[in-house]
């Protein structure tokens, strides 16, 4: 928390220096709206944290991955899975709290299944990415109840383009010998709009940072982390009187190496993903309370296939696992207006069908619980023991699910007075599952938030909120019971868990206009029933088999000695609170003729207790704190910026474990090991190059300038594959 006074005290100086410039004139920019709202509220007047990445700072902040290019955003984090696997963590929360969508609509992937498993999604053409918080995502669903990420990329136009034209993009990185490069074209008249747009992504292992070593071997590349990924898609809109409606394909397709243990496996994922959308928005005029109908419509067809070797020592390769998912969502929102009320009612739906076909699976069903008789052999738990019995499983093998979600939702804002908007919303949502190998499974869930948001003056808004949210555990929270190699354990779900359900409070304080702009927000977040895993201390062999400790003498009651073990992780739910701070400020320090100073800075943290047991829970990012200059002339930019990591050692350990420094170094099977701090130093340069009327920019990014070693808490991954070294990207992007 000290680490947070001193920036904090000097922001607070600075804009109090900057509010006595009365010389300077207040300049307005073109209101943000928030777009992944209901409503589009201003993004001034939103009661809940929210971040909008678009222009000039998506173009320096865009990287491989959207995960990637949000990393510096507070509350923002990323798991990194290696370079290609790469899931965003809001405030602590990933996976199945966590929702991605891509235009509004969901990505149909299974990314929040595991941490191996990519999102379909590339940055490369994406125009804005919007990032909800807390209660300002509910309205998006259960799985959303840590926040929403939204990819926003036109491919349907929402409005006629001016005149034709295209944009070209190509870079080369040197720390991966990566090459990625890219098309798109547009066009149409007044009625049709359409584009088209193509990328390409190849790159090789990539460098290590300086000092890094990996299980007692220094080494200068992280093995199995190349990647090679391409996409083609296209979309049209028809323009009508009182608005438009569109529809759009494309197709994802992305082979990449999964690093650490599945390096010496030649472990690879190939995916494929088909997705089409169709979007239409009209304007009402002749109504008296309803002022607009929005149709969100999304379908996806995903695939893919889990491929390495048995034995390192094996030539062939084989298809381990091929996960399947076909989807469908739908959403339409009817917007009205009464008076100084005004709001969104609605009705949502996602239809899913999602099958694993193949060996490995974490839902294989085959772990077995031995006990022993009072004569003290061995025997299966409700039977006489027999060395004939079969054995047991403590959940059943499942092989496919169908799932129905369907929910209401509406939305509500009243202007209390000119400086005052409340604000509140519910969702009812009853989900179906039908599964292939168990009994079928019905829940509901609601969700509801209210929030003030209140002008302090023409430059100041105060903002609070009060939410409650619910979701249901996922299939693998109930019914995981296979080894899980992406996390080198093998997992155990609860089909006894019941609904997780949060209750959260927040404050904001925003500046809008001026020199100097920023937001600052505190959170508290209440959980009962909060779902993760835990270790058990137990370890298993890929067939759930316990070990042979002599207890044991019959083969089918345990595993021999130099059996691949893997530590057991149970699934369990208990009482949690998270809390944390998230601050960002832009200042325009210097306005000079032919050129600009702007100075930023950012910092968070979070803290995710285990309020049943004591302690912390796993795997929350640790805090951080950065700070940058940008220097803006006609034709020429250049900036730095300095991300500090701190030490992240409030970690999840059992009682029983003695914390020691050989076990802090080499880690323990009961919990995780702290993570030590690190700072990366960037620097970003860009030359525009005009011909006629195209415009383009010459590029140069240098990451990690330092080679400083950073090894990433919240990934399974830290100590086998840390962030890259330093690196340099050379890019051109022109617009004609």
């Amino acid at each position: 928390m000290k680490s947070f006074i001193i920036p904090l005290l000097l922001s607070a100086s600075i804009v109090s220096a900057q509010e006595k410039i009365t010389n300077d004139a207040l300049e307005e920019l073109d209101p943000i709206v928030i777009e992944s709202s209901p409503l589009n509220t201003k993004a001034s007047q939103v009661s809940q944290a929210w971040s909008v990445l678009s222009d000039d700072k998506l173009e320096k902040a865009r990287a491989s991955t959207v995960a990637e290019t949000l990393s510096n955003i507070p509350g923002v984090s990323q798991s990194h899975f290696g370079p290609s696997s790469n899931r965003p963590i809001i405030r602590g929360l990933d996976k199945n709290r966590v929702r991605m969508l891509q235009n509004g609509t969901d990505t149909f992937d299974v990314s929040a299944q595991s941490e191996d498993h990519a999102a379909p999604i590339d940055p490369m053409f994406v125009e804005r990415i919007e990032i909800l918080r807390g209660s300002s995502a509910l309205l998006h669903g259960g799985t959303a109840i840590g926040g929403v990420v939204n990819v926003i990329d036109r491919s349907i136009p929402s409005s006629p383009y001016d005149s034709a034209g295209a944009s070209l993009r190509s870079s080369y990185t040197s720390i991966n010998d990566g090459w990625n490069y890219g098309a798109m074209a547009f066009g149409g008249s007044d009625k049709l709009s359409f584009q088209m747009n193509g990328f390409k992504r190849d790159y090789k292992d990539y460098d290590a940072p300086g000092g890094f070593t990996h299980e007692g071997q220094a080494t200068s590349v992280i093995e199995n982390s190349y990647g090679d990924s391409s996409s083609f898609g296209f979309g049209g809109s028809y323009m009508l009187d009182s608005g438009f409606a569109g529809l759009s394909f494309s197709r994802y397709e992305n082979t990449y190496g999964v690093p650490g243990e599945h390096a010496e496996l030649d472990t690879r994922i190939e995916l494929e993903s088909d997705r089409f959308e169709f979007r239409s928005e009209i304007e009402i005029a002749d109504s008296d309370w309803l002022t607009g109908i929005v149709l969100n419509i999304g379908y996806g067809d995903y695939k893919h296939s889990e491929i390495g070797k048995e034995e390192p020592s094996d030539t062939d390769l084989e298809t381990h696992s091929t996960f399947l998912r076909e989807g469908f969502e739908g959403r339409i929102a009817f917007e009205h207006e009464i008076g100084e009320l005004r709001g969104v009612f609605g009705l949502h739906g996602l239809f899913d069908d999602f099958k694993i076909e193949g060996e490995e699976s974490i839902f294989s069903g085959l772990s077995k619980d031995w006990v022993l008789n009072d004569n003290g052999t061995p025997g299966v738990p409700g039977d006489d023991f027999n060395v004939s019995t079969p054995s047991s499983s403590r959940n059943p093998r499942i092989t496919g699910e169908e799932s129905n979600r369907v929910a209401l939702f509406l939305m509500e804002e009243y202007d209390l007075s000119d400086d005052t908007t409340l604000n509140a919303g519910i969702r009812w949502e009853s989900i179906s599952r039908d599964y292939q190998g168990t009994a079928d499974r019905d829940d509901s869930t609601f969700s509801a938030s209210g929030g003030v948001s209140h002008d302090l003056s023409e430059i100041w808004n105060l903002s609070g909120n009060l939410s409650y949210a619910e979701r249901t555990p996922d299939s693998a929270e109930l019914y995981s019971d296979g080894a899980h190699h992406a996390t080198e354990s093998y997992e155990i779900g609860n089909p006894n868990l019941d609904t997780e359900s949060a209750f959260g409070v927040e404050i904001i304080v925003r500046k809008t206009v001026g020199k100097v702009t920023g937001q600052f927000s505190a959170f508290h977040t209440k959980f009962n029933d909060y779902i993760f895993t835990e270790d058990s201390g137990k370890k298993r062999d890929t067939e759930g088999n316990l070990p042979d400790e002599g207890q044991f003498p019959d083969p089918l009651h345990g595993f021999p000695a130099n059996t691949e073990a893997l530590p057991e992780r149970k699934y369990e739910a208990v009482k949690a609170e998270f809390q944390g701070l998230e601050i960002e400020i832009d200042w325009l320090a210097m306005e000079n003729p032919g050129w600009d100073l702007l100075l930023s800075a950012y910092g968070d943290m979070v803290r995710g207790k285990n309020k049943s047991e004591g302690g912390y829970l796993p795997r929350i990012p640790a805090a951080r704190l950065g700070i940058g200059f940008e220097i803006q002339a006609e034709k020429f930019s250049f900036g730095m910026d300095l991300n500090n990591v701190f030490k992240q050692n409030k970690i999840s350990v059992h009682e029983e474990v003695e914390e020691d420094d050989h076990e802090e170094e080499e880690g323990h099977d009961h919990g995780e090991t702290p993570t030590p701090s690190y700072s990366l130093l960037s620097a970003y340069a860009g030359y525009d190059l005009n011909f006629g009327k195209s415009q383009g920019q010459l590029f140069v990014k240098g990451y990690n300038l330092t080679d400083e070693l950073a090894l990433v808490h919240t990934s399974f991954l830290k100590n086998s594959a840390p962030l890259p070294g330093r690196s340099v990207e050379i890019g051109l992007k022109f617009d004609f």
